[in-house]
């Protein structure tokens, strides 16, 4: 068998890593070797701070991860992007966070925007069901009252050693504590057994805490089943809104776009609204499978001068109509490292356009004369 060569790259550094059958590379661009014939499993994954955008380079690789046959040697490059827009908020301990995505209104108790977090251990909760025993400390988030349109994630790193003998991480639950008295509340939440975490999704403040089963003897009864939160499909984010051309004459169609995503573990839908001065342009539903992405497009021609406020589930933009003006050119992000060849190819297919265009206009016209394109250009 011979030995083929995947080589990858990540753009910008530092924005995630490349895994070829759960390995990741020292450096980048490597070159990893692989038997051919063999199939290899390739996965992009982000840095905290970023998300995964696409594969460029090798057109058979384009979902992520993604399961590919070698038969060639094969070059391919994971962009990643910042997430700027998302805020989070840590406890001075390290324990817990709350990541509050770009888009999703947080206002407190009172109704202002939510300008800082406290996170208040409680050392005398309420006793949990007779059956459940607290891992570690519940804790209170506060301001009192705050509540978020939209589902944002709360992450909690529990200690290992606080787990009851005989109870596995991924038995954990994670729930609110302010009611123990009718039940356990159900939240939609995730084990992570490999960083000792639980990644939990909640739409307002309040007592929370990870419980597990308290260990039972021999001798005793079994153990109700521990209820486990149904994984339902979480409300999608929405990112990267671009309106481009920013500059048009009227009539002029500007094309309006954003990045949706599905964070949840199950597939779902979700509704994605373009407003223009604020009423309502258009709506379409947007299905996605769990922790997918897509980018929804929309567009728009206007024939009144005047600036128009643009907004697609909450993220903000603009574009102008200027009477008379010709369409201006949107400005377009550096392109990141790696992909500077795609620029350069429009350039030269927009050059061979006009050239070949007006050749064979004229050709046309001399057909009769001349019998042949290659005749007329044999001649010139």
């Amino acid at each position: 068998m011979t030995t083929k060569y995947i080589t990858v790259d990540v753009s910008p550094s530092g924005g995630g890593t490349v895994e070829i059958d759960g390995d990741a590379p020292p450096e980048y661009p490597y070159d990893f070797p692989v038997t051919s014939g063999t199939t290899i499993r390739i996965e992009a994954i982000p840095e905290n701070g970023y998300h995964f955008v696409e594969w460029v380079g090798e057109p058979t690789v384009k979902s992520n991860p993604d399961f590919e046959p070698v038969i060639r040697n094969m070059s391919v490059i994971a962009l990643f992007a910042p997430d700027p827009d998302a805020v989070e908020f840590t406890s001075s301990d390290g324990m817990i966070s709350v990541t509050i995505p770009y888009g999703v209104t947080a206002l407190d108790g009172e109704g202002n925007p939510l300008t800082e977090v406290e996170f208040a251990a409680i050392k005398r909760a309420p006793d949990p069901p007779e059956e459940y025993s607290v891992i570690g400390l519940p804790y209170q988030l506060k301001p009192a009252g705050t509540t978020f349109d939209r589902p944002v994630m709360l992450t909690w790193r529990y200690d290992t050693g606080d787990i009851p003998e005989g109870i596995t991480e991924e038995e954990l639950i994670i729930t609110r504590c302010d009611n123990f008295d009718v039940g356990l509340p159900e939240l939609d939440f995730e084990v992570d057994a490999k960083k000792d975490t639980i990644r939990a999704y909640i739409d307002h403040f309040s007592c929370f805490t990870v419980l597990a089963l308290a260990a039972s003897s021999p001798d005793s009864p079994a153990t109700p089943s521990l209820p486990v939160s149904p994984v339902t499909p979480v409300a999608f984010t929405s990112s990267s809104l671009s309106v481009s051309p920013p500059e048009v004459s009227p009539g002029t169609t500007v094309t309006i776009s954003a990045l949706l995503t599905n964070p949840g573990e199950a597939d779902g839908s979700d509704t994605v609204t373009l407003k223009l001065n604020g009423v309502v342009a258009e709506t379409r539903e947007v299905s996605l499978a769990a922790e997918a992405f897509q980018m929804v497009a929309f567009t728009t021609s206007q024939s009144a001068a005047g600036t128009y406020a643009v907004e697609v589930n909450g993220l903000l933009g603009s574009f102008t109509v200027n009477e008379g003006a010709s369409s201006a050119v949107a400005a377009v992000p550096a392109s990141p490292a790696g992909s500077d060849r795609w620029p350069t190819i429009a350039v030269i297919i927009a050059i061979a356009a006009a050239i070949s265009i007006p050749l064979g206009i004229r050709w046309w016209r001399r057909r009769s004369d001349l019998g042949s394109l290659g005749d007329y250009i044999s001649m010139r």
